[in-house]
């Protein structure tokens, strides 16, 4: 298969994944909440957010293994692939058990000193604890699979777990309304069971399809590869916790400068941007493994040119969505909330704005990541993203206004844009002139006219009826792509999968 219909065929994927998992986790939420009821919904959230929070490890190890296998498998060289896999493994079964180990030892701290929960609850919370922790070993021992999925750019069948992950949840939730008693350890537990199925079928999957999967043997463990490894991990996670810090520094922020309402607001904002972005990450899911393969073979040019396609219809497919939200956002949160919080008009739509100019150097970082530079970059851009937190302190002493926040944390991510270009100018001689060019000649005409048309429909169009102006803006999008958007290249590439679907 080649790779341009690969891209196709695995973005495709991700979005019918995104879209089941989206519908049934908004349905299933609604589910769980109505049988558990208040106290122990929020008993299981805080319980599993206690040990979700080291989820970041699994995020991180997982981007660690698989930037490695691309790199080997761009390179054509088998025994270094086995290797990375094997490392990776053996690493990941120390972490499972001594981090799981660790939280076991700690569960009468954190349930005695650190949590409040009511007595008569604590015995019942201790066994989802312990559950959770289970869950995590799991998780973690599930990344060396998931990792070469990805690597081999199988985002299908990955795609189809996940669904499958999803689609599981839901009889899950149904039957809570058959439980009469210990409602939370079994839903629990059932959860917790969903996950070791999701293991296996990856660890099943990939020992059958894979050699590298087939040929476990730590007696290969290398040091110097480790070593390797362990330092793009750190310096991964470095960057990991700057983008998070930032998000919940801002938040403990303005609570201490205004209210709890304040954070709601700024919560909304955060999910209406998260729950769409899926448009664009399905994108850059299924080119990334390309941009690092490119590197691996030595082909940089190549890799240039995927970071150019990855950030030009990342972008546009997430502004396609975001622009007609932000035109219609007043709308939008009457009909989904029953209640708005004051200001969550005002941080949703500059969330939006922060997040066009994020995507449209996002496929840059994985270029570095290709590259393996990684220590360097993170020193540089991934401070710049932390130090967000001390200009909003600053900001709040001189201005009361929960809009100046915004506009540091926008002033503060088109810094970070510029010195992502900038970085990799200097570290691998990026063209940079014509990255913009491409980038900005292919995506203004196209949101310029988008931005016009929604503006002008939205007077036209109120209410549920907004569903037009977002067909407008598909329609408008799709259409700019063929007459602004496609580069040569990209027009063969296309006519040929077209060609090809004819043929079937």
């Amino acid at each position: 298969m080649k790779a341009s219909t690969r891209v196709i065929i695995n973005t495709g994927a991700q979005y019918i994944r995104s879209i089941f998992s989206v519908v049934i986790t908004l349905y299933t939420s609604r589910v769980i909440l109505e049988n558990l009821g208040v106290n122990d919904f929020g008993i299981y959230s805080i319980v599993a957010g206690v040990v979700s929070m080291l989820s970041f490890i699994q995020v991180n190890l997982s981007r660690t293994t698989q930037r490695f296998l691309n790199y080997y498998l761009g390179r054509n060289d088998q025994r270094m692939v086995v290797a990375v896999f094997n490392n990776s493994l053996l690493t990941q079964l120390v972490v499972c058990f001594v981090l799981c180990g660790i939280l076991y030892c700690c569960t009468d701290a954190i349930f005695y000193h650190v949590l409040n929960i009511v007595p008569d609850k604590i015995e019942e919370a201790k066994i989802v604890y312990w559950i959770m922790i289970i869950s995590l070993f799991f998780n973690l021992l599930s990344t060396p699979f998931f990792a070469t999925l990805v690597a081999h750019e199988n985002i299908v069948y990955s795609s189809v777990v996940q669904t499958v992950d999803a689609l599981l949840k839901l009889p899950i939730a149904i039957s809570l309304y058959y439980i009469s008693n210990e409602k939370l350890i079994i839903y629990s537990a059932m959860v917790s069971g969903v996950t070791i199925i999701n293991f296996l079928c990856y660890a099943i999957y990939s020992s059958k399809k894979y050699s590298e999967c087939r040929h476990i043997n730590f007696n290969v463990f290398n040091w110097q590869l480790s070593k390797d490894m362990l330092s793009f991990m750190v310096w991964t996670i470095y960057g990991t916790f700057c983008v998070v810090g930032r998000s919940q520094g801002i938040a403990i922020l303005l609570n201490r400068s205004f209210s709890t309402a304040i954070n709601a607001a700024y919560g909304i904002g955060n999910q209406v941007v998260g729950q769409l972005s899926f448009l664009s990450v399905a994108l850059t899911t299924a080119i990334n493994p390309q941009i690092i393969k490119a590197e691996g073979a030595g082909n940089r040019i190549k890799v240039f040119r995927l970071a150019e396609i990855s950030a030009k219809y990342s972008f546009l497919l997430i502004s396609t969505v975001l622009i007609p939200v932000y035109i219609y956002m007043d709308t939008l949160l009457s009909l989904w909330l029953t209640e708005v919080p004051p200001y969550t008009a005002m941080f949703c739509r500059w969330t939006i704005i922060i997040s066009l100019i994020d995507w449209s150097t996002q496929s840059l970082t994985t270029v570095n990541t290709a590259v393996g530079n990684v220590r360097k970059y993170n020193l540089i851009v991934s401070t710049i993203i932390i130090l967000t937190i001390p200009a909003v302190y600053i900001s709040l002493k001189f201005s009361s206004a929960a809009q100046a926040v915004m506009i540091v944390y926008a002033f503060f991510t088109l810094l970070t844009a510029i010195a992502r270009l900038l970085f990799l100018y200097h570290s691998i001689n990026f063209p940079v002139k014509q990255y913009c060019i491409t980038f900005l000649g292919s995506t203004l005409p196209i949101c310029g006219i988008n931005i016009v048309g929604c503006y002008l429909l939205s007077h036209i169009f109120l209410g549920w009826w907004c569903l037009i102006t977002g067909l407008f803006s598909f329609v408008v999008t799709l259409t700019g792509i063929f007459l602004f958007g496609l580069k040569d290249d990209e027009l063969r590439i296309l006519r040929g999968i077209i060609q090809k679907i004819k043929s079937c």
